[in-house]
């Protein structure tokens, strides 16, 4: 009886170790729909995702953030817009609150958040637009429906997240 006492109090104590272990084992999944043209909303979007990726390096949380653009948002990850319906904005090399412009910010945030961030690009907005995939900055990925991969996404536990 004192040897089964004995192992349930071991084994009780060992699960109760190793529930801190469990909990940072949580991984926090982000997604954002970028799909404005207003350089403001992805000056403030391109903040929030600065403040994200800052908040989950300090606390050496694991996360994930994904940013799927489509729609008018495409321009802000192309580095060649001949032939396309889009034209290269002066906001995109230079500006904002860095004056690097989104370009040169998302750059940045992306050396910062490492393989923790991802840009997917629509190839419905491509089509539409007439945008290649080398006109696409080579840091992004590729997705048939920006909507459909935010549904998806949604649907294996990321949290949502679109600038107004």
């Amino acid at each position: 009886m004192k040897l089964k006492k004995n192992i349930v109090l071991i084994t009780t104590v060992l699960m109760m170790a190793t529930l801190p272990t469990l909990a940072k084992d949580k991984m926090t999944k982000i997604v954002y729909q970028c799909d404005f043209p207003n350089p403001k909303r992805v000056h403030l979007m391109i903040n929030t995702l600065n403040n994200v990726v800052k908040h989950y390096q300090s606390t050496l949380e694991d996360y994930e953030l994904d940013v799927v653009v489509l729609g008018p948002c495409l321009q802000y990850i192309m580095k060649d817009y001949k032939g396309t319906g889009f034209v290269k904005k002066p906001y995109i090399d230079h500006g904002g609150p860095t004056g690097k412009g989104t370009m040169g910010r998302l750059k940045s945030l992306l050396l910062t958040a490492g393989d923790n961030l991802k840009i997917i690009a629509c190839r419905n907005t491509m089509k539409k637009k007439h945008v290649k995939e080398v006109q696409i900055e080579d840091f992004s990925e590729f997705t048939p429906s920006g909507i459909i991969k935010i549904v998806d996404l949604q649907n294996d536990g990321y949290a949502y997240i679109k600038i107004m």
